[in-house]
C-alpha cells in the first residue's frame, strides 16, 4: 500500500512517522520525540528536549504535544511516543 503521506513534510507540525512503547525510566534511543500519546491519564517525571527535568508532570489520556527524551512513571500507564 503506497503510503499517501510520503510526500508531507517532516516538521513538528506533519504527522508522526513512528510510534514506540515508552519503557518507565529509561532514555529514548532515538532522540527526542515530538509527543506522547498515553492510555491511562496521571502523573510522570519527564525529561524534555532541552535536559529539564518536570517532577509529577501531569499526562491527560490522549495526545500530549510534550519532546521528551525520558519518562518515568507515577500514576500514568500505557505510554507510547510519536516521532
Amino acid at each position: 500500500m503506497a503510503d499517501r503521506f510520503e510526500g508531507t513534510s517532516t516538521g513538528l507540525d506533519s504527522p508522526g512517522r513512528k510510534i514506540v512503547e515508552v519503557s518507565t525510566g529509561v532514555d529514548f534511543t532515538d532522540g527526542p520525540c515530538r509527543a506522547l500519546c498515553v492510555g491511562t491519564a496521571g502523573t510522570a517525571t519527564l525529561i524534555d528536549a532541552e535536559g529539564n527535568t518536570a517532577t509529577d508532570y501531569p499526562l491527560q489520556q490522549g495526545y500530549n504535544p510534550i519532546r521528551v527524551t525520558k519518562v518515568t512513571f507515577g500514576t500514568a500507564a500505557d505510554v507510547w511516543a510519536i516521532y
